[in-house]
């Protein structure tokens, strides 16, 4: 099924993804943890995330150039939003939650960031929802920045100390 979202620049269209779109969504998030952390030799744990994770309770979306083919005749994938639920730890409140918003380097600053960030904020309202959350590493600052000017605020802070060195 595709979706119109009025903020999509124009060339680009939503589809919804399919439970089937696993091994895409791994992709994607490779793609996400490469970037941030280069020196990362495998991030094969990252299908743990999706296998506890995905499910017909969370959304996902993909952006499609309009008109374009990948290599195997099928659209091409070029950005992901991943949604679900997260509960309110302080009012035990149900909230929409950001699992993952990536868009391939080479369509950035085009908007399509932005407009799937509105198209979250659409659907959290449409299930009632009264706020959303979204994880951002402290030194991504292209994603700190696109949240900030949404009106994001931090509300924690996870800190970690090491006990041991990685191997």
């Amino acid at each position: 099924m595709n979706f119109e979202i009025s903020q999509l620049p124009t060339g680009y269209q939503l589809k919804e993804g399919i439970l089937s779109d696993r091994a895409s969504l791994l992709q994607f998030m490779i793609l996400t943890y490469r970037e941030l952390f280069p020196e990362q030799e495998s991030f094969s744990h990252l299908a743990q995330t999706i296998g506890h994770y995905f499910s017909p309770e969370t959304s996902l979306y993909w952006v499609i150039p309009v008109g374009e083919k990948g290599a195997e005749g099928k659209p091409e994938k070029i950005a992901c939003l991943w949604i679900g639920n997260a509960i309110e730890q302080i009012n035990g409140d149900r909230y929409t939650y950001i699992f993952l918003l990536y868009v391939h380097p080479e369509h950035r600053q085009r908007g399509i960031g932005s407009a799937l960030m509105h198209y979250a904020h659409t659907l959290a309202r449409e299930r009632g929802d009264g706020q959303i959350g979204v994880h951002v590493f402290s030194h991504n600052l292209p994603a700190l920045n696109l949240y900030e000017r949404l009106g994001y605020e931090t509300q924690s802070l996870l800190m970690v100390k090491k006990l041991i060195e990685p191997k």
